[in-house]
C-alpha cells in the first residue's frame, strides 16, 4: 500500500505568490483533471497530476469535456475552495448554510459581544422605509446593551448574558463566516442563490461566481438558474392557494410535535441489523423478525449498542428508521438547528402569530419588557412594509421571532443531534428542543432510543441501559 498527500488547503496569500512563480498551474483544476483520468489511464496518480500541471490548458479542456460534455460532474468535487464571507446578514446566512456538501464556521453571537454592525438590504436602501428601518435597528441595539447590563447587574455571568441578550438583535445584524465547498456544490449554490428573492443573496451569488471563475474556470460554467429554480417562489404561492386559500396561521401550541415516524420501527430496525449480520435477503430477514417475540427484537437492538461510549455513533442500520418533527423555533435556535444538514430541514417563513422566545434570565434581570417592546416594534415595521418590501421585511425581525420548521431525521442522526444539543454546554433553547425530541423518540421506540442523551448525561443513561434485563 502507498499513500501520497496530493494537496491540501493553503492560505490564498501563499497561493498568489506561488502563482506568480509557477503560473496558471496553481489551481485545484489540476487535481480534478488528474483524478478524472485515473479510471482510464494506467499510469500512477502522481504521473497524471504531473501531466496536468505541465499542460494546464489541456487539463482544463479535459475537465470541461468530462464534467460538462460527458456529465461526470463528480470530478469537480476534487476541486475544493475556501471563502471568507464578511459583511453579510444573519438572515442571508440562514439560506447559505442550507447547502449540504460544504463546511461553515460562523461568528457566534453566543460568545462575541455584539456591536452595531448592520446590513441595510438593497431593497431598503433609498426606499421610504430606510429611515424607519435604521431607527428600529438602533433601538434594538440599544435594547441589547440595556438587557446585557441588567443581566450582569443581576449576577448572571457575562457569557450567559451575551447569549440571552442577543435575542433582541435583528436578523439584519452583520456577521462573517468561513466556507469550504467543492466546485460542483459551489456551482449549484451559485445557481440557487441567483434565483433567491433577497437581493443580498443574488449579489453573493455574483461575487462567488466572479471569485471562483478566476481560479477554476473549467469547473464553473452554469451560474444562471433554470426555469425550474426561478419558479420556486411562484409555485409555493400557488400550492398555498390550492391547499388553504384563506386559512389563518396557527398559533404555536406545542413547540415540538411528532409529525410522522417509521411504522413498527423497532422490528424494521431489527430486520436491518439481522440483514447485516447474515447473508439472507432483506425480505427473509423481515419475515424472520416478524416471527420473533418483542423481547428478542429488543435483544437484537440492544446487542448493537452494548459497547457504545458517549462519542460513538450507532450503526448505520439506524438510518433505516425515520422521525419527522414539527418544530416551532426562534431565529436564535434555528441558527443552530440548520447546521444539522444530514437531516432534512424545511423552514417556513417567519410567522408573527407564533410569538417570540423569551430567555428565563430576562425575568431575573427584569428585562422581559424590553424584549417584548422591541419585538413588538419589529412586528409593526414588518406589517407596515411587508407589501412593499416582500421577503426583505424579515431583516427587521429579531432573534426571538419564531418560525415553523419540519425536521426529518434518521434515528442515527437524532443520536448525533442529542449528543451535541442535549449536553449542558449547549444553548438552552436547542437543549430543551433536543430533550423533548428524544423523549418523543423514546416513547415511539424505547429500545432503539434508549441511549439518546447529551454527552454529559450519557453515563447515567448507559448505567440504566446495562441494569435493564
Amino acid at each position: 500500500m502507498k499513500v501520497v498527500l496530493a494537496g491540501y488547503n493553503v492560505d490564498a496569500g501563499i497561493l498568489s505568490r506561488a502563482r506568480e512563480r509557477e503560473g496558471e498551474g496553481v489551481t485545484p483544476e489540476v487535481l480534478s483533471a488528474a483524478y478524472a483520468r485515473i479510471s482510464r489511464d494506467p499510469r500512477s496518480a502522481g504521473s497524471l497530476r504531473a501531466d496536468a500541471l505541465r499542460e494546464i490548458e489541456k487539463a482544463r479542456r479535459s475537465n470541461e469535456r468530462i464534467v460538462f460534455g460527458l456529465g461526470h460532474a463528480s470530478v469537480a468535487e476534487h476541486a475544493v475552495m475556501n471563502f471568507d464571507v464578511a459583511g453579510i446578514s444573519r438572515l442571508a446566512v440562514e439560506e447559505i448554510e442550507r447547502f449540504r456538501l460544504a463546511s461553515f464556521t460562523e461568528k457566534s453571537q453566543r460568545y462575541i459581544r455584539l456591536g452595531r454592525d448592520l446590513v441595510v438590504p438593497p431593497e431598503v436602501r433609498g426606499a421610504r422605509a430606510e429611515k424607519a428601518f435604521r431607527a428600529l435597528a438602533a433601538g434594538l441595539h440599544e435594547g441589547y446593551e440595556e438587557i446585557f447590563r441588567r443581566l450582569t447587574a443581576a449576577g448572571i455571568e457575562a457569557g450567559r448574558a451575551k447569549e440571552d441578550a442577543r435575542y433582541i438583535m435583528p436578523l439584519a445584524t452583520a456577521t462573517q463566516f468561513g466556507m469550504t465547498m467543492n466546485a460542483r456544490e459551489l456551482e449549484y449554490a451559485i445557481m440557487r442563490l441567483a434565483a433567491h428573492p433577497l437581493a443580498e443573496l443574488r449579489s453573493l451569488s455574483r461575487a462567488l461566481y466572479r471569485t471562483a471563475k478566476s481560479v477554476v474556470p473549467s469547473l464553473i460554467r452554469y451560474p444562471d438558474p433554470t426555469e425550474h429554480w426561478r419558479d420556486v417562489e411562484g409555485a409555493r404561492r400557488e400550492i398555498a392557494s390550492i391547499a388553504e386559500p384563506r386559512a389563518a396561521a396557527r398559533r404555536a401550541g406545542r413547540l415540538v410535535e411528532l409529525s410522522a415516524a417509521t411504522p413498527d420501527a423497532e422490528r424494521l430496525l431489527a430486520s436491518r441489523l439481522v440483514f447485516s449480520a447474515t447473508r439472507r435477503p432483506a425480505a427473509e430477514c423481515e419475515r424472520a423478525v416478524r416471527s420473533l417475540s418483542a423481547k428478542s427484537v429488543r435483544r437484537i437492538i440492544r446487542t448493537s449498542m452494548r459497547r457504545m461510549g458517549p462519542h460513538d455513533a450507532v450503526w448505520r442500520e439506524f438510518e433505516c428508521v425515520e422521525l419527522v418533527f414539527d418544530l416551532v423555533v426562534s431565529a436564535s435556535c434555528y441558527a443552530q438547528l440548520k447546521r444539522h444538514r444530514m437531516a432534512t430541514i424545511l423552514p417556513q417563513a417567519y410567522d408573527l402569530s407564533l410569538g417570540v422566545s423569551v430567555p428565563e434570565t430576562l425575568k431575573a434581570g427584569a428585562a422581559v419588557s424590553i424584549l417584548r417592546s422591541a419585538t413588538a416594534d419589529a412586528a409593526r415595521f414588518f406589517r407596515a412594509h411587508e407589501r412593499t418590501l416582500g421577503a426583505a421585511t424579515q431583516y427587521a425581525l429579531t432573534n426571538a421571532h419564531r418560525r415553523r420548521v419540519l425536521f426529518a431525521c434518521s434515528l442515527r442522526e437524532l443520536y448525533h443531534f442529542s449528543r451535541l444539543r442535549g449536553d449542558m454546554s449547549a444553548q438552552w433553547e436547542i437543549r430543551e428542543l433536543s430533550n423533548e425530541m428524544c423523549r418523543i423518540a423514546e416513547r415511539e421506540m424505547p429500545a432503539a432510543a434508549a441511549l439518546l442523551a447529551g454527552k454529559d448525561g450519557f453515563a447515567e443513561r448507559k448505567q440504566a441501559f446495562e441494569a435493564e434485563k
